[in-house]
């Protein structure tokens, strides 16, 4: 007798991880305030009350089958109203669906949302989701998420100390000879004086290369003359010129003179946006933030783009939850395997361990499934914002 497949029981890999993972029953947003240790002057000074304490919005996402995500939302100075813009707007059009749907839920939401933000809170948000439905996704293949990005060009990722504002040459000179004692080779800036500038070079010299972001601060013709100034330090990049961020014809006019490569792209909410960066001829590096600009799926487009188009691939990573665990996996899954960036602070607690503090400037990818390791749920309980 002549045997004969049926196909209907035969399941893709997608079809496969979608009926392990099942469908979102539960989700919650998680706001977590942990205080560190700099000697920089207080930062986030969005509410007139600065202090020393680092937001993580968390979102945990979990499914039928038992599976749980983790995400995380970009924040600062402990945002409870971005807390219940995710609880609010977000949740009700997430639960019940299908987890391994990642691209549909994403377009859901960014469709059925876009009157409330293409770029800031309303894709934060976004980014949170996707973030926990690939977490979930590779926990349910039981694999980490590099594998699922096609496989790790490497096994760890050199990491940059990412130093914080200090506005005094001392401080900032101090700073970079201490990051460099523990190990750097990278150090990236936010001074934006030139004295201050200068002094951290002179203490990197020969020892770690320096690059500079200074926030988007100055006007084209200001950022014309800082970057004729600022020539003769050996710059690995120079990062935001000019105010506002989406004033790509500045950049390109700054770009053109070819003092420095031009970085941007933090404040970025999505592919386009890049599109149009590269069409102004405005970066030689794109710095999309995994928690800012769609998630792992948008950061992905945006590397391929960036590679058919000859741009860098360095995504921005001021973040400390799982956010900057999918940028690791992100970055290792890069054939030019980007430096990962880190805010150079010392935590009162950490939210995974040692895991995430860097070795001789490197982190190693964690091999364990999805994001590879979930944050301390007693860090958690003990830093929570009620």
């Amino acid at each position: 007798m002549e045997s004969r497949l049926n196909v209907d029981h035969i399941l893709s890999p997608q079809s496969h991880v979608s009926l392990k993972a099942g469908r979102i029953v539960k989700a919650e947003a998680v706001l977590v305030a942990i205080p560190f240790q700099s000697d920089a002057k207080p930062v986030w000074n969005f509410t007139g009350a600065p202090k020393n304490t680092f937001d993580t919005m968390l979102v945990r996402i979990e499914t039928e089958n038992g599976f749980v995500g983790w995400g995380e939302a970009f924040s600062r100075t402990e945002d409870v109203a971005l807390k219940n813009l995710i609880e609010t707007k977000i949740f009700p059009l997430i639960v019940g669906e299908d987890a391994a749907a990642i691209s549909k839920i994403k377009f859901k939401l960014e469709f059925g949302l876009q009157n409330f933000g293409r770029v800031g809170p309303t894709m934060y948000a976004i980014s949170a989701v996707d973030i926990a439905l690939w977490d979930i996704a590779g926990k349910a293949a039981g694999l980490p998420l590099v594998d699922l990005l096609g496989g790790a060009f490497a096994q760890n990722v050199n990491v940059y100390a990412s130093l914080l504002r200090y506005d005094s040459q001392e401080g900032v000179a101090t700073a970079t000879r201490q990051a460099i004692s523990r190990g750097y080779r990278y150090i990236k800036l936010h001074e934006v004086n030139y004295p201050e500038i200068a002094a951290a070079c002179q203490a990197a010299e020969g020892k770690a290369s320096i690059m500079l972001d200074v926030n988007c601060p100055w006007s084209v013709a200001e950022a014309l003359a800082m970057d004729a100034r600022l020539a003769d330090l050996g710059l690995l990049w120079l990062e935001e010129p000019v105010w506002p961020p989406e004033n790509y014809r500045g950049l390109s006019r700054i770009r053109a003179e070819k003092n420095h490569r031009i970085a941007a792209g933090e404040n970025a909410g999505s592919l386009h946006d890049f599109a149009a960066m590269i069409d102004a001829q405005a970066i030689d590096i794109a710095q999309p933030d995994v928690a800012k600009t769609g998630g792992v799926t948008e950061l992905l487009k945006i590397s391929a783009l960036c590679e058919a188009s000859a741009v860098e691939f360095v995504p921005h990573c001021a973040l400390f939850g799982p956010g900057m665990i999918a940028t690791l996996h992100i970055n290792a899954a890069q054939r030019n395997v980007p430096l990962l960036e880190r805010l150079y602070c010392d935590f009162e607690a950490e939210l995974f361990g040692g895991a995430t503090i860097p070795k001789e400037g490197k982190l190693f990818v964690p091999q364990g499934s999805g994001l590879g390791i979930d944050p301390d749920p007693e860090v958690i309980e003990r830093y929570r914002v009620k």
